[in-house]
């Protein structure tokens, strides 16, 4: 059997130590991309990903503006 918890952020860390605790369950954790409208909280909200974005800001405010088909013609 499988059963998937949505947890609030704020309470992930200490969810996933007291079922991890449990001898026989097994734990994964998976991210979701968030379908919700903040997706710039989300994106700030790693380290990495707001390096990444703050400094494509700054390129794209000096009109350092690069252009990708993403579609296959």
């Amino acid at each position: 059997m499988k059963i998937l918890l949505e947890i609030p952020d704020n309470k992930a860390s200490f969810m996933m130590e007291l079922i991890a605790s449990i001898p026989f369950i097994k734990v994964e954790e998976t991210v979701k991309t968030p379908v919700s409208s903040d997706t710039t909280d989300y994106l700030l909200s790693s380290a990495v990903n707001k390096e990444r974005l703050l400094n494509a800001m700054d390129r794209s405010k000096r009109g350092e503006i690069e252009y990708h088909n993403l579609l296959e013609e």
